[in-house]
């Protein structure tokens, strides 16, 4: 399989602002709920999108993975949004660590973290009504044919002239052409 270099193709802050909106989707707080102040700089910016934050009010530090299931993540927000990307569309570990160029077992814990987080908060509710309905789980080739009238000329003997076992017209049973 083609393994392509797919981080380098993507925005670094593109990516942050996509995972500011999905964690913080009210804005960015410290630990403790205090809002994060439009006009205050970061405290650390050394992993620059992804910068620290003190807490006016409690002087907490935080950053925008802080109290996620994220929290203690060290790769980049591009790669972070292709394993998040790949988890969800069924990629595997071994080809998202080669892609991604990271330790395969440590993408291997990311995946198991976030599996058992989507398992613990699944919808456990009971449906509403005793009886459900589903729609079909297989597509269907075409449309069934008319069925062929003539008995005597069994589907068999009509498609396929080869010569083999057949039935015979006046008893049914087989028996081999010469």
């Amino acid at each position: 399989m083609i393994e392509f270099p797919i981080t380098d193709l993507l925005d670094e802050e593109k990516c942050f602002h996509f995972l500011l909106a999905s964690l913080h989707p009210n804005g960015l707080c410290c630990p403790n709920g205090h809002p994060l102040p439009p006009d205050q700089s970061p405290h650390d910016q050394k992993r620059f999108p992804i910068v620290k934050y003190r807490c006016r009010d409690c002087k907490a530090v935080f950053n925008i993975f802080t109290d996620t299931l994220l929290s203690g993540i060290r790769y980049d927000c591009c790669t972070i949004v292709i394993m998040l990307r790949g988890f969800a569309q069924g990629v595997t570990t071994l080809h998202l660590s080669k892609e991604l160029q990271l330790d395969y077992s440590s993408l291997l814990q990311w995946r198991h973290r976030l599996q058992e987080s989507a398992f613990n908060n699944r919808n456990i509710s009971v449906l509403p009504d005793p009886l459900q309905e589903s729609d079909e789980m297989f597509q269907n080739a075409g449309e069934k044919s008319e069925p062929h009238l003539d008995p005597e000329d069994p589907p068999r003997r009509r498609a396929n002239k080869k010569r083999g076992l057949e039935l015979t017209k006046t008893t049914g049973h087989r028996s081999m052409e010469s």
